[in-house]
């Protein structure tokens, strides 16, 4: 049997992700927020381990916000998680962007709408509704029929960003900048949300199952 690999995220600076006897290190040096994050370890079979592994080696953990608010013709929104502290941030940070442009459409995933009114203000915002789960390629294809815009700033959590800005341009979308927040909401019912170390496990892991199994699969906390 092959032995399982310890999967440990470690604080000190640079953060270093260790995957059995390899030191990987993560410099999360993003300008717009500072980073710190508490060390995590789990136990996984080594097959995962080493899904992690080349994840990592592919992959933009994290952006930084680019482009300008004034080239866009829209701002999208995407919510990180359930719980309200990422969320009021990414309204905030949605909000600001419309601060020196208010008759900017604003279209806004129902978790970040719910902290701000829609109704009163010169700034036509929408907030994207569903009753089930929504995936980022739902909302973004939402958001297609709310608009007849298509040059947009992403807001979104920074580690989430890059998969929401590819799955807006693959769908027509033309993203001219990004605005984020970098924080993990820590108490989240979605348990692939609540730290680095399981976002990465989920992501390297998503095309096998849906957040929830992976997150039971390894006893994500």
């Amino acid at each position: 049997m092959t032995a399982p690999h310890i999967v440990e995220f470690l604080s000190d600076m640079p953060h270093q992700l260790q995957i059995g006897c390899d030191a990987l290190a993560l410099r999360l040096t993003a300008t717009h927020a500072p980073i710190n994050y508490a060390s995590r370890r789990y136990v996984l079979p080594r097959t995962s381990a080493m899904m992690v592994k080349t994840y990592l080696s592919q992959t933009q953990l994290f952006l930084e916000p680019y482009g300008e608010v004034a080239d866009a013709d829209a701002v999208l929104a995407f919510s990180f998680g359930d719980a309200p502290s990422v969320n009021e941030d990414l309204y905030r940070v949605a909000q600001a962007c419309v601060s020196t442009r208010p008759l900017l459409p604003l279209l806004m995933q129902q978790e970040i709408a719910a902290h701000g009114d829609i109704v009163d203000g010169a700034t036509p915002m929408f907030s994207i509704q569903a009753n089930e789960y929504q995936t980022t390629t739902d909302v973004a294809k939402a958001a297609l029929g709310l608009t007849d815009k298509r040059k947009i700033v992403v807001v979104a959590q920074a580690w989430h960003a890059q998969r929401c800005i590819d799955t807006c341009e693959a769908l027509g979308w033309q993203v001219v900048g990004l605005r984020c927040t970098s924080a993990f909401p820590e108490n989240d019912p979605q348990p692939w949300v609540r730290h680095p170390l399981n976002w990465i496990i989920k992501e390297s892991h998503r095309e096998q199952a849906a957040g929830y199994e992976i997150s039971e699969r390894f006893q994500l906390i």
